[in-house]
């Protein structure tokens, strides 16, 4: 293994020379500024010629195509960047276009219905693909936002299965770490569930707190409001494509949150200080553990 570049997370592998990005955006471009500073060469796949030139200027790709296949070719890893409902068909497409020893993942938030939909592909499909969530991200889009050090440090979920060869996990578990990220394993349904915990809930829980106040509220509002409904700022049609895909999970967490705000509502009803400064108590300490 050789290590390339300032900055550079982990050991180049031997075998990691080229890598596809499909679908530069923010996360897209991140992932290829994170492997161009070691050394990889990056190219880059856009339906739109304008994005693949600004993912050029960015930095974020060495090459820009407006064809999936000619992103592919002759890559180790192909890196699927779209929205949860686009991953299984273009992982089939890319797949196509790579050596049949090639990786491909994702950077999807959702992994239970991906990993299904990419499981009733062909067996090579299959045999090279395995499901990644990088906990790295922003409300804003675009691979102008992209920074290189977006996932150095953050954790990176794989799910894999019982039908993902040891070799290929082995394989993405080098790859991810290439771009800065810590490894983190478990099943597609243990990510849903806790993920629509501590994302997918909080995410429409600010987008209701945007939408709550009326309007003559809206002057009065201050940092506090401005923190909490940040995340809401996020792209709505890459948010209903989550909630599509990861319905149930949130359905069930949501439920657990209501049961939690009927709690707090119990409480101030009571009118007991200091049964709420307890409670205020252990969620400031919740939340300081995290910093």
């Amino acid at each position: 293994m050789v290590n390339f570049g300032d900055g550079c997370s982990a050991p180049k592998p031997d075998w990691l020379n080229r890598v596809a990005v499909i679908g530069v955006g923010l996360l897209g471009g991140s992932v290829g500024l994170s492997l161009r500073r070691c050394g990889v060469k990056v190219t880059g796949y856009s339906r739109r010629e304008s994005t693949c030139k600004t993912a050029i200027e960015c930095g974020a790709v060495d090459e820009g195509f407006t064809e999936l296949s000619k992103a592919c070719e002759g890559c180790d890893v192909a890196v699927i960047c779209s929205p949860v409902d686009k991953i299984a068909s273009l992982a089939a497409e890319a797949s196509a276009a790579l050596p049949d020893q090639a990786l491909i993942t994702d950077v999807g938030s959702t992994k239970g219905l991906i990993v299904d939909e990419v499981n009733a592909l062909v067996p090579t499909v299959r045999a090279q693909f395995v499901a990644a969530h990088p906990i790295a991200g922003s409300e804003k889009t675009g691979v102008e936002n992209a920074i290189a050090d977006l996932f150095d440090d953050k954790c990176v979920i794989l799910t894999p299965t019982d039908q993902t060869p040891p070799a290929q996990l082995d394989r993405a578990k080098q790859f991810w770490a290439l771009t800065g990220g810590n490894i983190t394993l478990m099943t597609p349904a243990e990510h849903d569930q806790r993920l629509a915990a501590v994302s997918h809930v909080p995410h429409l829980v600010s987008s209701l707190l945007a939408a709550f106040p009326d309007e003559p509220a809206l002057p009065l509002v201050g940092s506090g409001w401005k923190d909490m409904t940040r995340v809401a700022a996020g792209d709505p049609a890459m948010w209903t494509a989550i909630c599509d895909h990861n319905r149930g999970a949130i359905i069930n967490q949501l439920d657990h949150f209501i049961d939690e705000l009927k709690s707090l509502k119990s409480l101030l009803a009571a009118e007991d200080s200091g049964a709420l400064l307890r409670w205020l108590e252990h969620a400031k300490a919740r939340k300081d553990s995290t910093l």
